[in-house]
């Protein structure tokens, strides 16, 4: 009952998202759409500079009858560090 209770509601981390099966698959499809579209490209960093942060955000949507309809994990840049 408690990880059914967990898979309902939105994870603030990927650390409470990976061990729940839903948020889990979510994870991997957001990946496989990132690789499909050549969403982002890993290069060599320069020196002297850093990184571009990225974070998890994950949502619940719903149907209008109120039922879950999918759970949705994004993986996004921290816009503040983006050029």
């Amino acid at each position: 009952m408690h990880l059914a209770f967990l898979a309902d509601t939105e994870p603030v981390s990927w650390k409470q998202a990976i061990d729940i099966r839903e948020w889990k698959e979510a994870m991997m499809e957001e990946l496989e759409a990132i690789k499909k579209n050549r969403t982002w490209k890993l290069v060599d960093l320069l020196k002297n500079k850093h990184p571009i942060d990225v974070k998890w955000v994950f949502t619940v949507k719903y149907r209008p009858d109120g039922m879950i309809a999918k759970h949705k994990a994004s993986l996004v840049a921290k816009g503040f560090l983006q050029k």
